[in-house]
């Protein structure tokens, strides 16, 4: 069996935050994460794309395999307000080169976007989530690969 290198890139744009609905005036931070069926070898990478604009709070920042978009207050309802976050997920992973269409299809990548807030002080140790939010990814293998 000879094994290739493949990986699959993933990336989560956060333009702009509105807020439909006023339930609590306070700081919010959206969190995203990517997980990958253990049963194939793969090094998840993640990172940011950093975009120029202001600072909220806290900037975005990575730890890990978590992303945590800028850390933003929210005042009023309708609110709007512009994050520019960038975050790329690489899944890095050895797969058998007869099975490699095969395998990518069976492949669940899920990724996770958490809403986070506080009410008090910012600091990033204190947010709890408030809306968990887990997405099944489909395929990249069902547009990408030559037949």
């Amino acid at each position: 069996m000879t094994e290739v290198q493949a990986m699959v890139e993933f990336s989560v744009e956060l333009n702009k935050f509105y807020n439909v609905d006023l339930f609590q005036r306070g700081f919010y931070q959206i969190r995203a994460s990517m997980k990958v069926p253990p049963r194939v070898p793969h090094r998840l990478e993640a990172s940011l794309l950093h975009a120029t604009g202001m600072t909220l709070a806290f900037p975005a920042s990575v730890h890990d395999s978590l992303i945590c978009s800028k850390t933003f207050q929210i005042l009023y309802k309708n609110e709007e307000v512009v994050l520019n976050d960038v975050m790329i997920f690489k899944v890095k992973m050895l797969l058998d080169e007869k099975k490699i269409e095969e395998t990518l299809e069976e492949m669940s990548f899920l990724l996770s976007l958490d809403l986070h807030f506080t009410d008090g002080d910012y600091s990033p140790c204190i947010f709890g989530c408030i809306t968990p939010a887990t997405n099944k990814l489909s395929s990249p293998c069902e547009d990408y690969l030559v037949k």
